[in-house]
């Protein structure tokens, strides 16, 4: 495969704390999204989301040719596991999305929401978006609505303290209880606890199909280049700083901070053939 375009970048603009990653080797290539751990726990001297990347990252560059996707989220899971506290409770572990393509499979295995693009592919295909992170979302919005309509904030001029992002904490919180569970408001990631396999998506590749992009979910809408995903991304930032509209999510850019999330984005071409 080759790599036409690769580019990380965490929100405060500082590398050693981003949690996102790409790896890239002969046979997988991934893109992996820790998640941000909003307890402040700290796991060596890494927050929870950059400790969950790096157990992946490390997981998937030993994956073998041919692996399946059962195997290859096992491998991710038993990394993160044996790094952490078997004790801690499911809303306490760390956890990171996962998305990989198979080169000898010609699948993408998706755990979680960091998104996939081909030409062609809807976009409700390989960008989802957990239920329980839209309920979050709107609820913050709706605070945030509130507070203005008070007199509270002003929407015009961030502020180091989003209220409607410590609300939204009553669900974001918990929310960790859903993960890798069933039911409504569940979804995968890899925590050290086994991966339910209907959460895991697992899509095969059309044969015509010889380049691809994966994305996390920093990028609100995964253009055909990169520089079409920037440019989109920086006029939906001017437009929506607070994200609480076109880019409505559970937290918005705050001072210091150059987006809402940190963010990851991988084109290759030359996809192989099964």
């Amino acid at each position: 495969m080759e790599i036409v375009e690769q580019f990380v970048r965490g929100k405060y603009g500082d590398p050693d704390v981003c949690e996102d990653a790409i790896v890239v080797t002969a046979e997988h290539v991934a893109v992996i999204d820790g998640a941000t751990d909003v307890s402040g726990r700290r796991y060596g001297n890494g927050a929870g989301g950059w400790w969950a990347m790096a157990a992946c990252r490390d997981a998937v560059r030993r994956l073998p040719r041919g692996v399946d996707s059962h195997s290859a989220v096992a491998a991710m899971t038993a990394e993160l596991a044996a790094r952490i506290d078997s004790t801690l409770s499911a809303a306490e572990r760390p956890s990171a999305a996962v998305t990989v393509y198979s080169r000898a499979r010609r699948e993408i295995w998706q755990v979680g929401d960091v998104g996939f693009a081909y030409r062609g592919l809807p976009t409700s295909v390989g960008q989802p978006r957990k239920l329980v992170d839209q309920v979050a979302a709107s609820f913050r919005a709706a605070v945030l609505a509130a507070e203005v309509a008070a007199g509270a904030i002003s929407m015009d001029r961030l502020v180091e303290v989003d209220p409607g992002q410590l609300a939204a904490r009553a669900l974001t919180g918990r929310q960790g209880g859903l993960r890798n569970s069933t039911g409504p408001y569940a979804y995968a990631a890899i925590d050290g606890r086994p991966v339910p396999p209907s959460l895991v998506v697992v899509h095969p590749v059309p044969g015509d199909v010889d380049e691809l992009v994966i994305a996390s979910d920093g990028y609100p809408v995964i253009g055909e280049t990169l520089a079409e995903s920037e440019s989109t991304l920086a006029l939906l930032l001017e437009k929506d700083p607070w994200c609480v509209a076109e880019l409505a999510g559970t937290k918005g850019v705050l001072p210091g901070q150059v987006s809402f999330d940190d963010r990851a984005y991988l084109r290759v071409r030359g996809l192989g053939r099964r």
